[in-house]
């Protein structure tokens, strides 16, 4: 009943031409009502597996529902090369104390930072108010556990731009307005500043370490 209250919702509120998606939640709406409001208990009964069956049905195709019904309709896109950047997979994380873990402990930050960069890219294509919208409870529970992990990436990646904002932040305190989210916009160029001084640092590790071989 949750998920068809959060369906009657999104497709009600589907700003559009889209009558099948406003007949849907109207159906769906006098369903739920009619399981808590029949007369016998055997109504109501019926009613509610009635309910369940269509709302599981329009469910299976969530991913053409209209509007924010389908809790990831603002990341398509994103979904495609995140599980390739994520800072858990990246190759550079563990370095020891060879020669080369300077340059080991450099190429990791820049695997980090670029994979940052390429989300807030991503993310900057998308409007701001659906990508931070909190996912209704009900939804996220339908959802299989690919979808779920894909939301709680997501979620992940934004706590990684707050923690990369946090020093921009801090020298703010004090200011009027200080402690201001700090937008895409802003994090992009913070990461663009960091990949650029991590190349200029990898450059030198690089051209020490083939002098070396030279000598």
């Amino acid at each position: 009943m949750g998920l068809g209250r959060h369906l009657v919702r999104e497709l009600g509120f589907h700003d559009g031409t889209d009558t099948l998606g406003r007949w849907m939640a109207h159906h769906v709406a006098e369903l739920i009502q009619k399981s808590k409001n029949g007369s016998t208990a055997a109504e109501r009964s019926k009613a509610r597996n009635t309910a369940t069956e269509t709302i599981l049905k329009i469910w299976q195709h969530r991913t053409s529902l209209p509007g924010d019904a389908y809790p990831l309709t603002s990341y398509k896109g994103i979904s495609k090369v995140l599980d390739l950047l994520r800072p858990d997979d990246n190759p550079f994380k563990h370095f020891g104390h060879h020669p080369n873990a300077k340059r080991e402990e450099l190429a990791g930050i820049l695997f980090d930072r670029l994979s940052r960069l390429i989300i807030a890219l991503l993310l900057m294509s998308y409007p701001l108010d659906r990508s931070s919208k909190k996912v209704n409870a009900a939804a996220f529970k339908a959802l299989s556990r690919k979808e779920q992990h894909v939301l709680k990436a997501l979620q992940q990646w934004g706590e990684l731009f707050a923690s990369t904002s946090e020093g921009s932040q801090d020298a703010r305190k004090g200011k009027k307005g200080g402690g201001a989210k700090v937008t895409l916009d802003e994090t992009a160029v913070q990461l663009i500043d960091s990949i650029s001084n991590t190349l200029i640092g990898l450059r030198e590790e690089i051209q020490k370490a083939s002098e070396a071989v030279r000598s």
